[in-house]
């Protein structure tokens, strides 16, 4: 890949990478970093990445350093946190807020499936080269993660 390549290559897939990694990450400094992150990465291997599988290569990176920086972050104090908040006040709260509560109570994996197949609308095939799942594990991921949504609204509902 050429120096030329990798700034196409930066400013047509920025806003997607971006955009992935703030709905996955839930923080958008974060999220800027992670894709800081991925495209040094990239630069780092421009000779071994064709422009063609760029932007596959980029998701993978990012997949890996957002389950990196899940395991490190103590996410889960945030969100008690903010489920107490919204036990105490559930008339304030709206649909929105309830569905991204459930969401950011899932296991990170299904939050990442979730988000690139039905946030960004990625197809089964690119879920699966993005994360190095098959294409049946990626489907049985997001059947349960859909699973575990409503299960965790109707939890937040009646509490």
């Amino acid at each position: 890949m050429t120096r030329d390549n990798f700034i196409i290559c930066a400013k047509l897939i920025t806003p997607n990478l971006l955009r992935y990694c703030k709905r996955v990450a839930s923080n958008a400094m974060e999220a800027g970093d992670i894709v800081q992150e991925c495209f040094e990465v990239l630069w780092k291997n421009k000779e071994k990445v064709e422009i063609g599988s760029a932007k596959s290569y980029l998701f993978s990176v990012a997949h890996k350093k957002i389950i990196d920086s899940f395991r490190t972050d103590s996410r889960l104090e945030s969100f008690n946190a903010s489920y107490h908040e919204m036990a105490e006040s559930p008339d304030e709260t709206d649909t929105l807020q309830l569905v991204q509560l459930a969401i950011n109570q899932i296991p990170s994996l299904y939050k990442e499936l979730i988000t690139l197949r039905d946030l960004e609308n990625y197809t089964y095939k690119e879920i699966e080269e993005i994360t190095n799942l098959t294409e049946n594990q990626v489907k049985v991921y997001l059947f349960r993660a859909r699973k575990a949504i409503k299960e965790k609204i109707l939890e937040l509902e009646t509490a």
